[in-house]
């Protein structure tokens, strides 16, 4: 098993230990659930909106699905274990929010500078 599917595995156990079907988890979140079953098969690595939402969803911790990432070589993405612990950081939903958003605009602009 690679380590980027334990972070997929986890999110099933949970939702399945909350009597959710990929469907009902998808909703809730507001994604396809085909996207979330990429997630939990190790296919894709859910953005920083969406892992926060799971957490919330499946009642953890953002810091628990971090510790699943913190298995994950760092040399493959720092920036996504960085945002994580700065998501993790945030003292209220206010400030994490923001911090959200100050993330999201810096991917965005990651993404603008690779052009």
């Amino acid at each position: 098993m690679n380590n980027e599917n334990k972070l997929g595995k986890r999110i099933k156990l949970l939702r399945k230990s909350m009597g959710l079907t990929q469907e009902q988890l998808a909703e809730k979140i507001d994604i396809d659930y085909k996207y979330l079953s990429k997630i939990e098969n190790g296919l894709h690595c859910p953005s920083y909106k969406t892992l926060l939402k799971i957490s919330t969803i499946l009642d953890t911790s953002l810091g628990e699905l971090n510790d699943v990432f913190a298995t994950i070589d760092e040399n493959k993405s720092p920036e996504f274990l960085k945002a994580l612990k700065i998501l993790e950081s945030a003292a209220d939903s206010d400030e994490e929010a923001y911090y959200l958003d100050v993330l999201e605009l810096a991917q965005k602009g990651l993404k603008l500078r690779k052009k």
